[in-house]
């Protein structure tokens, strides 16, 4: 097993009277596919809002990195992703007036240097920067099978497309983990075929993803390890083989005999 790169510590989190994360804890180790699954309110975007500091939770830790790792509870949503984590969200979210390169341009942002007035006056760094960002951009449109489309606009995408764009859009920041929340849902079984795959070359490549879907034809075959949350708490944690078996999880999501 690889070392830990993402460890959350009895993390809580409520809304009013009801917790939507109630003590959970659990590891994601580099270069997993780790799937988080559970019933609609069993807390799952919660948790991924949490991580990336959308929501602080009242309890709880959320540390990150490969060697030393770095509390993240206290910092900006954008730290978090200077950090080195990208997600991606339920209902896309893409730039629709703007084109599909540009989308991808504005995921590059946190990983350029240039300022206002540098870029203003064209100087040969902001210069270098852009070569760069439209370079990088584009490599990721190849990576997820858009780089025909780049001039078009997001919006006349198909929606299986879109969501491609917005996996490319995080990828931008050249992130250590990506969170996917709901990534196949919407699409058609075709799609979905060749998202799994695409998730999977990431993997490969030395990426770490933490997904939550619905689909369980889609979860199983994709993710090394699933984690399941019911009522904001952490039920099961182990291979797919195993989840599919625990009582616990059929009665999470089929209820009692």
């Amino acid at each position: 097993m690889s070392q830990p790169l993402l460890e959350l510590l009895a993390l809580t989190k409520h809304f009013g009277g009801v917790a939507a994360l109630s003590d959970v804890s659990l590891t994601v180790h580099e270069h997993e596919i780790v799937g988080l699954i559970g019933p609609n309110g069993a807390g799952k975007t919660t948790l991924f809002n949490c991580v990336t500091a959308v929501l602080r939770p009242e309890r709880g830790a959320v540390r990150f990195g490969r060697n030393q790792r770095q509390e993240l509870v206290g910092l900006s949503p954008a730290d978090v992703a200077t950090c080195g984590i990208a997600r991606t969200f339920q209902n896309i979210r893409v730039f629709a007036n703007m084109s599909v390169l540009e989308n991808v341009l504005v995921g590059a942002h946190p990983r350029t240097q240039a300022g206002v007035w540098s870029a203003l006056l064209r100087s040969p760094s902001a210069h270098r920067e852009e070569t760069w960002a439209q370079d990088h951009a584009m490599n990721l449109l190849e990576v997820v099978g858009l780089e025909a489309a780049a001039t078009q606009v997001a919006s006349s995408l198909p929606f299986g497309f879109q969501r491609r764009l917005e996996i490319a859009r995080a990828l931008a920041s050249d992130p250590q983990l990506l969170l996917l929340d709901e990534p196949a849902a919407g699409l058609n079984p075709t799609e979905k075929q060749t998202l799994l795959q695409l998730v999977q070359r990431l993997r490969d490549q030395g990426l770490t993803v933490l997904l939550i879907d619905h689909d369980m034809r889609f979860v199983m075959p994709v993710c090394d390890r699933i984690v399941v949350l019911d009522y904001g708490q952490k039920i099961a944690d182990g291979p797919s083989a195993a989840i599919q078996n625990d009582p616990r999880v059929i009665e999470a999501y089929l209820g009692k005999s």
